[in-house]
């Protein structure tokens, strides 16, 4: 048993301590730094999502996420560690092998094709935006490790909170708390204020917060259960003041899917084979909607199409329903949707709101297996090796998710959307991945030696 003098450590108050040089890897200043300026420019370009700021720049403010990149980069310069490039290797690879799959397939059909230089550039800069928001999302993993998700969450809700307090002025505090609370009472009746906080992207991004803080989010510890509380409360209002409506069945579905499979032993195999179901659905899917049976379907059960099944009809003419059809390219039904617009067929140049035929009909067969086959299939694999089963199904869950969104929306390539999915499931494998156990040598024992022997004599 250890004496009082023992358990109680003096200080030597004469030696001075050295102070930390600035330029240390650990010194709290400098992460505190990267901290604040991840937020900070995650924030502003969020705020790009504002109707009033994204009607006049565009896609501009989403540039500022670039700066993160760079970030990194110097990062990286200053306090090499060639520990954290091997780790992240492997996602690096994963997430970029799907765009560049599809740019080299775009390429070969523009080469064959003759396509005009329009689509071309058209779909060369929805490439260089996804890479964008692929790296970002791992730069922040990169600096911050499983943190990232954290701090992209916070930055989310004070992008649409900056959002929420702009688009007062323009209605007045009383119309605006109003128009919100008949927007949440009436599932969707948004007019006004309600209507102008309807920040698509933003929102589908809220839902895979969602799912993640409910399901995936550590809880081991008093704070981490203060925190994961604290998130979901945040991420679910923002996501019903966006008030998606076919988001919220979708986020309530994988959770119960997620919460039922989370940690079961038959885990891999089937999220395999949830791959493999949901390719042979969008084929089925396609067919549905070409013979316009999705339709039928979508009318007989009271959903309003809001024009989108003439939309569906009209690009039929554009593509095949065989596996000899080798597709336009990247942003070809963008392109013959504003020539409909220009020509008076619609009279307004609306987004496909169907992302399932929309890369069918740009990719072609070929070029439709690689995305599907990659995400859906090559995904939950990857994940396993590379982390665990619940690493995988996390994926899976917020792919399933967003998936549902596809059907009838244009979300497959939305910015936001495809950062937090890559940064939310790297964050989570961060505490989830274990290295490969180094090999230790051991001496073989008495009877393992006799076995070699006498092998040994009889091969003699």
């Amino acid at each position: 048993m250890r004496t009082l003098s023992e358990i109680i450590v003096k200080k030597d108050y004469t030696v001075k301590q050295k102070p930390r040089p600035f330029l240390d890897q650990n010194n709290p200043v400098i992460q505190k730094g990267l901290r604040l300026c991840f937020i900070f420019l995650l924030t502003a370009a969020g705020l790009g999502e504002w109707k009033t700021l994204n009607n006049m720049l565009g896609g501009l403010p989403k540039a500022i996420t670039a700066g993160i990149i760079c970030m990194t980069i110097a990062y990286a310069i200053i306090f090499p560690d060639l520990k954290r490039f091997k780790q992240l290797k492997g996602p690096t690879l994963f997430y970029m092998s799907l765009i560049t799959a599809l740019l080299l397939w775009s390429m070969v059909i523009w080469i064959l094709n003759f396509m005009n230089l329009s689509s071309m550039i058209r779909g060369c800069s929805k490439v260089i935006f996804q890479s964008i928001a692929i790296l970002t999302a791992l730069s922040g993993v990169y600096l911050f490790g499983a943190e990232a998700v954290d701090l992209f969450a916070v930055a989310m809700c004070l992008a649409n909170g900056a959002i929420m307090v702009l688009e007062i002025p323009s209605f007045g505090i009383a119309a605006s708390i109003q128009s919100l609370i008949t927007c949440l009472v009436t599932f969707g009746d948004a007019e006004g204020y309600a209507r102008n906080l309807e920040i698509h992207d933003l929102t589908f991004v809220f839902g895979q917060l969602v799912l993640y803080y409910v399901v995936f989010a550590p809880k081991d510890t008093r704070r981490e259960r203060k925190k994961r509380w604290r998130m979901i409360l945040l991420c679910t209002f923002f996501f019903l003041v966006g008030m998606k409506r076919i988001a919220i069945p979708a986020v309530v579905l994988f959770v119960v899917h997620s919460f039922f499979l989370k940690n079961k032993k038959f885990l891999k195999p089937f999220l395999i084979l949830q791959g493999l179901l949901w390719i042979a659905f969008f084929f089925l899917y396609v067919y549905g909607v070409r013979t316009g049976e999705v339709s039928k379907i979508m009318n007989m059960v009271g959903i309003d199409m809001m024009g989108r099944d003439y939309l569906w009809q009209l690009v039929g003419g554009h593509y095949d329903f065989s596996i000899g059809y080798m597709g336009h390219g990247f942003e070809y039904v963008d392109s013959i949707v504003a020539n409909w617009y220009s020509s008076g067929l619609i009279n307004h140049p609306y987004p496909f709101h169907n992302d399932i035929l929309k890369v069918f009909v740009e990719m072609g067969f070929p070029g439709f297996i690689l995305w599907s086959g990659i995400q859906y299939v090559i995904g939950p694999i990857f994940w396993t090796k590379y982390a665990d089963n619940n690493t995988a199904l996390l994926y899976m869950a917020d792919l399933g998710y967003m998936t549902i969104t596809y059907l009838t929306d244009n979300t497959a390539f939305y910015f936001w959307s495809t950062m937090a999915l890559r940064i939310i499931v790297l964050s989570y494998a961060e505490k989830r991945h274990q290295p490969p156990k180094k090999e230790i040598w051991k001496p073989k024992s008495r009877a393992e030696m006799q076995e070699q022997i006498r092998s040994m004599m009889q091969e003699g």
